[in-house]
């Protein structure tokens, strides 16, 4: 199992490099993890962001929250599905879309290990 750095990660303010915006994102037991772009080339240069870039660095930059959300949002789904079960409320309508939503979240998971 890869394991990545661990978070909180943080992106830092954009830098200048080269001809366009770039934006770091740290992590405290490592420094600088990446560099992503801040500002597309055919962006205007005044300081601002593109739409698009700022959203990827900041999802980037959640990537190990998001991860831990997504595994404990899965098992408290799955203990939510074994006490149902046990309580006689089973709805089997529900189970589908629970073992869907699962299955979306072990895809996820083994994608941001590596595992895919």
């Amino acid at each position: 199992m890869n394991k990545h750095t661990p978070g909180p990660w943080s992106l830092w303010p954009p830098e200048l490099v080269g001809d366009g915006l770039h934006a770091p994102i740290h992590a405290p037991s490592h420094g600088e993890l990446a560099t992503v772009v801040w500002q597309m080339e055919d962006d205007k240069f005044d300081g601002k962001p593109s739409l698009a870039c700022e959203a990827n660095a900041r999802l980037i930059a959640a990537a190990p929250d998001l991860l831990a959300a997504l595994e404990l949002t899965r098992e408290n789904l799955r203990a939510c599905q074994a006490t149902i079960h046990l309580c006689g409320g089973f709805d089997p309508a529900y189970v589908i879309e629970a073992q869907a939503a699962m299955k979306i979240a072990d895809a996820a998971t083994a994608k941001a290990r590596g595992q895919s």
